[in-house]
């Protein structure tokens, strides 16, 4: 008796456990076939701010040589993307080296200007290593600050890389990966 009391619990142990394994295959498919393309599509990261932007710069000695010992720099160029198509690069940053130990401590504004008018203002700030080498690779984070037009009522932010060539200093460029956000 007890054996046979055995068998059917096992038995009906692999009955229950058949039936969810098929429940949840079934109720996976069900799922599966709930979800196209467009749902994959909203959980992909999407960025609205993709600007690439070339430019030349001017640097002149800051003026704090033992609080910055670096540089001001200015610079002028073009910036190409989203959500700015085609605009006018114009930016100013402060370069030290001796607030971060071992680093490049960059802190800048820019502003793109499109044909028709509308600006996009931004900051932010940036490190690199001091090295010898004569390519610096900053990278950090941009904060949408403002702008008119179009860019009126916005705020965002994101990623910020740079390129630079110290000998070089027609040939810069930066990019900015993010977000934008329309509040009006």
């Amino acid at each position: 008796m007890a054996r046979t009391a055995r068998h059917w619990s096992a038995r009906t142990a692999g009955v229950v456990a058949a039936s969810l394994l098929i429940a949840g295959g079934t109720a996976g498919v069900t799922y599966a076939a709930e979800t196209g393309p467009s749902a994959v599509a909203a959980e992909t990261y999407l960025p609205t701010v993709e600007i690439t932007s070339n430019f030349a710069v001017v640097a002149t000695p800051h003026p704090d040589t033992v609080g910055c010992n670096g540089y001001e720099v200015t610079g002028t160029g073009t910036s190409t993307g989203k959500p700015v198509t085609t605009a006018t690069w114009a930016q100013k940053e402060v370069v030290c080296t001796a607030t971060i130990p071992g680093k490049y401590d960059i802190k800048g504004t820019a502003t793109m200007t499109e044909p028709d008018g509308d600006r996009l203002d931004i900051s932010y700030a940036l490190t690199a290593p001091l090295t010898s080498d004569t390519m610096v690779y900053p990278t950090g984070t941009f904060k949408i600050v403002g702008g008119t037009g179009n860019y009126a009522f916005v705020a965002g932010s994101g990623k910020m890389n740079a390129r630079v060539n110290l000998l070089d200093h027609d040939h810069v460029s930066s990019s900015l990966l993010g977000d934008i956000l329309y509040l009006g």
